[in-house]
């Protein structure tokens, strides 16, 4: 295909010939059909060139957090019996990882191999592909080009931003088992309460025989049971309720806020929950393992179109699960919803919710618009903390570490949003 340049020359050719009829200059005939030549002879050098690359590309990390550095490496080898030509590569990429990365490669024996290193910056969350590579080989005039494309693709994970956060999470003895405990099944001797499968690391004496003849997979004999506290997290993230865009959103704030009690809770020995208007709690699962998968999770969330949260909050109420303590990330919801969350109250031991000022995101509002906004963070303060609700609030110039001490532990009252906007 011709380039730029391979386009110029042929319009200059065909202005050559136009000159050359109109003015019967035989010069000027000469002068077209050499022109028209050059990208035909470029196009055939490109069209027969020799190119047998196999590239093979590896990332260091597929899940990493925003901000963080992630090096690509990609193994170039010519795989064919004649050097290659001089080639310009490029590696896909998204806006979020900075989008395409452009490089030379030189000209390359026959059998060798070489190393080019990318280094690149996940900027927000999200699932993303990395590739495919495109090779351009464009002939010694720069009048014509091929490209060959290398579908050698790769999924990246990154997940929201977290803050580290300090001191414990909810009372563990109100969250569900208090801190991690094993409780034996039976008394002694070989009896015992269940199997379960068998997963790496497990003791192969443990190994319950008769149900692996019987169901075809290893099985262990359960003699013990471990109980962890428990905690739901719950992030409200419908459309109509959030301003702002990117991540000074108060959609992203939530997310990063939730994220960040996720990761801190489940180093604390919590089993999880995540719940949303689009996301039903699964089982309670414990580790760092389980943290990621729900960190996953929230990294592809997108604004939900429901007007209430009410799809979001009946799954919570149902057994089992709704025990333990209940975390909720949201802006001041409306009066039906706050009444479901008054209702939770009685299911949950310890409930906790932090209060987004979405407003706030908008930036300059109207002193009406303002003391609307106020009323109503604290009408939804004032409802849930009359039920037995912890609540802080907040906007989204604030950390959310800053918060967490006191949504937790700390007793002592905060101002309202109304008392910190006056």
């Amino acid at each position: 295909m011709p380039t730029r340049r391979g386009w110029a020359i042929i319009g200059a050719a065909a202005g050559c010939l136009v000159a050359a009829r109109t003015t019967a200059v035989k010069e000027l005939y000469s002068l077209g059909i050499a022109a028209a030549l050059l990208p035909l002879v470029g196009g055939l050098l490109v069209r027969w060139g020799s190119v047998n690359l196999t590239i093979k590309r590896r990332v260091a990390a597929r899940r990493i957090f925003p901000g963080a550095r992630m090096r690509v490496d990609l193994d170039v080898r010519n795989e064919g019996s004649v050097r290659t030509p001089p080639l310009l590569v490029e590696d896909d990429a998204p806006p979020a990882f900075g989008g395409p990365a452009r490089f030379s490669l030189p000209s390359l024996p026959a059998g060798s191999r070489t190393p080019v290193g990318i280094e690149r910056t996940a900027a927000a969350r999200g699932r993303y592909q990395i590739g495919p590579i495109r090779l351009r080989l464009i002939d010694p005039f720069g009048l014509a080009e091929r490209t060959v494309i290398v579908r050698d693709l790769d999924r990246i994970t990154v997940y929201p931003r977290i803050e580290p956060l300090t001191g414990g999470g909810p009372p563990a003895e109100r969250a569900g088992a208090g801190p991690a405990s094993v409780y034996r099944l039976a008394p002694e001797g070989d009896e015992f309460y269940a199997v379960r499968e068998y997963e790496s690391g497990d003791d192969l004496r443990k190994i319950h025989w008769r149900s692996v003849a019987r169901t075809g997979q290893l099985m262990i004999r359960q003699e013990e049971a471990r109980f962890f506290p428990r905690a739901t997290v719950f992030v409200d993230t419908r459309r109509i309720a959030h301003h702002g865009t990117g991540g000074d959103s108060s959609l992203e704030w939530v997310i990063s806020a939730a994220a960040s009690a996720l990761w801190h809770l489940a180093r604390q020995g919590f089993a999880l929950r995540l719940a949303t208007e689009d996301i039903s709690p699964l089982g309670a699962r414990s580790g760092r393992e389980s943290a990621e998968s729900l960190l996953e999770a929230l990294a592809t969330v997108t604004p939900s179109s429901h007007a209430t949260l009410q799809r979001g909050l009946r799954p919570l109420a149902q057994r089992p699960g709704a025990d333990g303590a209940l975390l909720a990330f949201m802006p001041p919801p409306g009066p039906e919803d706050l009444r479901t969350l008054a209702r939770l109250k009685t299911l949950y031991a310890w409930c906790g919710a932090v209060l987004i000022d979405a407003d706030a995101s908008i930036g300059s509002l109207t002193p009406r618009a303002r003391a609307e906004a106020d009323q109503r963070i604290a009408a939804a303060e004032a409802t849930l903390a009359r039920v037995g609700w912890r609540v802080r609030s907040a906007d989204t110039k604030e950390r959310f570490r800053d918060l967490w001490h006191g949504l937790t532990l700390a007793s002592v009252p905060r101002p309202s949003s109304s008392q910190r906007h006056s």
